[in-house]
């Protein structure tokens, strides 16, 4: 399709009227069934869902079949020209709705069985199961065919394996009954979110996006920091977080802001390598950006007793602000360190004029944080907020939606949740199949004994191990299995639940942009036409106060609002000067350039006022004025000269 325009939605190739490869029929079946599962999910959201296992199993076999719409087989794309493969797509289909509808014939009945299932349940269960496996590696990739392969393999057989692997196997009717009926396999908890909350807030967000929500949250950026030393980066940085809440897809977040903002780093004096290393860290950070958190937010309390959205969301409010500091920080040092200044004001958006043209997104993007807190559940705060934010954005030209932009966004957000779907189902059948391994408590009392007790060592092998099992996997997979397999045995040495949570979460993310296999960094090197292995190496220099965050939480609770005000107060400021020390202690430069002797005290500095005491906070103060006073800055150099 060189000579065609490959259109973003379904909805807008087929209203443009211009010819297309595929047959318009299939466009229009690609546009119905897109609209019907968002409209499912909406009215759901805003009347209440059917009951849990007709819900769950509904929302599975309508992303199978996007999922072999839109991923089509011999195709890159379902804009390509059909082939043969087609068939074999639409005999998937078939297979789906069939299964669903023999599901559906008698669901009490085969709820009463699934420990003992008929011919008919484990022959259909398989066919599910199979179904799950080839749409997550159309998806998601093969990485994660192999995961929930691997434990299911480990479940029939685990007589078999040696040491803490070796276990009472499974048969193969238990295992496909528990993993395909039962509410504990994969419809438990990942699909149970995705269906509920996740789906909701993928449309929610692609409304936003289609009214303008990008273009308005990089103007304002740019009005904000444009103007400073380093202000295109910094603007990017801020832009990237603000977009990435609301994508959920940090490698889409890359594609579409980093497009814009990575060459106008380039042309603003910085390196191709730390443009990309900056975008790719900045749209990374949109996972740990509350109040979406690339849906985190919405699983997480269901690992953690007693905890609420409202709670996951509160704790991970400083860590976020500390983790875009530290991004910031590392550019400002940069662009010191380089000589590079800022945007002219009068090349720069207006920010008044910005704030009158896309109030509404404000508005719109405002209401879902207060429906949140203010106690509605997830499900309907997001469709109330989808409802409230078409509405809003009617009253500027500039947001307002067509009835073709409405369909064209929600067909968006229901494409964007294809892969999230299906990497929820593939970690059902991870954690059913452990439930029924009983693996998941061994390998917990494994890395406590591995560990020796010590917390600090099982904190360093658990962030070891997220960043391995992270490569090429989503985060919500790497969090979703090390919640079970690895945050018992660190909360039973003594780190608080919604920390041990969270520490998981924070390096599932940061997998994602650490070599080597590091996808998102890969994706801002291709645009910025830097080396992908030295912008990898890059964006962890750029990004390695992050690395240190999570271990901040856990030995310092207030950082999660636990805790006196003044307590969380006083750390979250000592925090974030630590952090600033930290990013000028790598880049070299406080005031003037840094030798070697100065780099490493200031680095020392940092790590006093990461882990503050009164005694800690004296010591690293003194450092400061000390390094603060002992030479001049490069404009009092310059000035002299």
């Amino acid at each position: 399709m060189s000579d065609r325009r490959r259109f973003e939605t379904a909805t807008d190739a087929y209203v443009s009227g211009q010819a297309l490869p595929v047959p318009s029929w299939l466009v229009a079946i690609i546009i119905a069934v897109s609209l019907g599962t968002a409209m499912y999910h909406l009215l759901g959201g805003l009347f209440g869902t059917a009951e849990a296992f007709r819900h769950r199993t509904a929302h599975i076999t309508l992303f199978l079949v996007l999922g072999f719409l839109f991923f089509p087989l011999g195709r890159s794309d379902w804009q390509e020209k059909l082939r043969w493969t087609t068939v074999i797509d639409f005999a998937l289909i078939s297979a789906a709705v069939g299964v669903f509808i023999y599901r559906m014939q008698d669901v009490d009945a085969l709820a009463s069985r699934s420990s003992f299932p008929n011919q008919g349940d484990v022959i259909s269960g398989a066919i599910l199961v199979l179904l799950v496996l080839e749409a997550v590696r159309r998806t998601v990739g093969l990485a994660l065919v192999v995961l929930p392969a691997m434990f299911m393999f480990h479940a029939l057989y685990s007589d078999h394996f040696p040491s803490i692997f070796l276990a009472a196997p499974t048969r193969f009717s238990s295992l496909i009954g528990y993993l395909t009926v039962d509410l504990d396999g994969m419809l438990g908890v990942p699909i149970a979110v995705s269906s509920s909350f996740i789906v909701i807030f993928m449309m929610y967000g692609a409304v936003l996006v289609r009214s303008g929500a990008g273009t308005f949250f990089t103007d304002l950026a740019f009005a904000a920091t444009g103007w400073m030393s380093g202000g295109a980066a910094k603007a990017a940085a801020l832009a990237s977080g603000l977009y990435g809440t609301l994508s959920g897809s940090t490698t889409a977040n890359v594609v579409t802001t980093g497009s814009f903002t990575i060459p106008l780093m380039k042309s603003s004096g910085f390196n191709p390598r730390f443009a990309a290393s900056v975008e790719a860290m900045a749209s990374n950070g949109g996972q740990i950006v509350p109040p979406v958190m690339g849906a985190a937010a919405f699983i997480i309390p269901m690992y953690i007793p007693g905890a609420s959205y409202r709670d996951v969301v509160l704790a991970a409010a400083i860590p976020a602000v500390l983790y875009y500091i530290s991004i910031l920080a590392m550019i400002h040092f940069q662009a010191k360190r380089a000589g590079l200044t800022g945007v002219a004001r009068k090349d720069l958006p207006s920010a008044w004029i910005t704030l009158r043209k896309g109030w509404p997104i404000l508005i719109a993007f405002g209401a879902i944080i207060g429906f949140l807190l203010s106690g509605f559940t997830p499900m309907i705060a997001g469709a109330t907020a989808l409802v409230l934010t078409v509405i809003v954005t009617m009253f500027r030209a500039e947001t307002r939606l067509t009835p073709q932009d409405l369909c064209a966004a929600l067909e968006a957000g229901i494409r964007a949740t294809i892969p999230i779907v299906m990497a929820c189902a593939a970690a059902g059948i991870i954690i059913g199949s452990m439930d029924l391994s009983g693996l998941a408590g061994r390998v917990s009392g494994a890395v406590t004994l591995l560990a020796d007790g010590k917390l600090a060592l099982a904190l360093v092998i658990t962030a070891i191990v997220c960043v391995i099992l992270g490569m090429g996997m989503t985060t919500t997979i790497v969090y979703i299995t090390l919640a079970a397999l690895v945050a018992p045995s660190i909360t039973e040495m003594g780190a608080p639940v919604m920390a041990a949570n969270l520490f998981i979460f924070y390096f599932g993310c940061l997998s994602g942009v650490t070599p080597p296999v590091a996808l998102t960094t890969y994706a801002a090197a291709g645009i910025a036409g830097s080396n992908p292995w030295s912008t990898g190496i890059e964006a962890v220099k750029v990004g390695i106060a992050s690395f240190l965050i999570p271990f901040m939480f856990i030995y310092t609770p207030s950082l999660l609002l636990d805790g006196a005000w003044y307590r969380i107060a006083i750390d979250s400021v000592t925090a974030a000067i630590g952090i600033i020390c930290l990013a000028a202690a790598v880049q070299g430069y406080f005031r003037r350039l840094l030798g070697p002797w100065e780099r490493i005290a200031l680095g020392a500095t940092a790590l006093l006022f990461i882990v503050p005491t009164w005694e800690t906070m004296l010591a690293a103060g003194a450092v400061l004025i000390l390094l603060w006073f002992s030479g001049r800055s490069d404009q009092e150099e310059r000035a002299g000269a």
